[in-house]
C-alpha cells in the first residue's frame, strides 16, 4: 500500500503489539486497542498479563504497514478516537466500538484524565457515560454500508444521555452500548451542537443535514 493512499492517520512505520499467532493466522482477530498515545495493539483475544515472559511468548510488533497488509479490516478504523477498543465480529464483517477502561497505572490514568478535562471545550464532561444504539457503535467494512449518524439526543430527567441512531424505526425498542462522551462526540461531532440540552429535553432532525429541532421540554 502506498503512502499516497494510506487510510490511516498514524505513521505507517510506526510499531504495533500484535499476538504471534495473528501473524501466523489472521482469521482468530478478536480486538483491537488504539491507546491515549494513539498506538495500536491487535489481539487474538489474549491480554497482557503481569508475566513477562508470557507477554513475550504471545506478542510481537510489526509496523503498522504489515499489520494492514495482514489485517485490512483495521482500515475501517481509520477515525477511531483514541481511548477506545473495538470488537472483531467475523459473521457481521463489522467492528463493536467500546471505551476502554482504566489502565493499571494510576498515576498514568490520572494525569490522562486531567488532560482530557481541560481539552474539553463542551458542557459536561468528556468522561460521562453516553448510552447510544448499538448501530452507532458499530462500524462495518462493507463500503455499501448505510452511513452512520445521530438522528436524536435525549437528555433524560436524570440528566443521563441517549443517542438514538437513523437506522432505528420510530417507536420501537433497541439495544444500546455504551461510550464516553468525549468518544462519541469525536465519532460524531454534530451531537456537540446541542450539549447544553437541560434534563427532559429532546433534539431530533430529518435528516444528518438538517438542524437540531427541540421537539421536547
Amino acid at each position: 500500500m502506498s503512502s499516497e493512499n494510506w487510510p490511516l492517520r498514524q505513521d505507517p512505520e510506526s510499531p504495533v503489539i500484535i499476538s504471534r499467532s495473528l501473524v501466523e493466522d489472521p482469521s482468530n482477530l478478536a480486538f483491537v486497542v488504539l491507546d491515549d498515545d494513539g498506538d495500536w495493539f491487535i489481539s487474538d483475544g489474549n491480554e497482557f498479563s503481569e508475566d513477562m515472559e508470557l507477554n513475550r511468548d504471545a506478542f510481537g510488533a510489526l509496523p503498522l504497514r504489515d499489520a494492514v497488509e495482514l489485517i485490512p479490516e483495521l482500515t475501517a478504523l481509520a477515525g477511531l478516537p483514541t481511548g477506545m477498543a473495538a470488537d472483531w465480529d467475523p459473521e457481521r464483517r463489522s467492528w463493536l466500538l467500546s471505551s476502554v477502561a482504566d489502565s493499571d497505572d494510576d498515576e498514568e490514568d490520572l494525569l490522562v484524565r486531567a488532560a482530557r478535562l481541560a481539552a474539553w471545550t463542551h458542557p459536561g464532561s468528556p468522561l460521562e457515560e453516553v448510552q447510544v444504539s448499538t448501530e452507532l457503535a458499530e462500524i462495518s467494512t462493507d463500503p455499501a454500508a448505510p452511513a452512520r449518524a445521530v438522528r436524536q439526543v435525549v437528555r433524560e430527567a436524570d440528566g443521563s444521555w441517549l443517542l438514538v441512531g437513523f437506522q432505528v424505526p420510530e417507536n420501537e425498542d433497541f439495544e444500546v452500548e455504551a461510550l464516553e462522551m468525549e468518544h462519541a462526540v469525536t465519532l460524531y461531532p454534530d451531537v456537540a451542537l446541542v450539549l447544553s440540552a437541560a434534563p427532559g429535553q429532546v433534539y431530533d432532525r430529518p435528516s444528518a443535514d438538517d438542524p437540531w429541532e427541540l421537539v421536547e421540554g
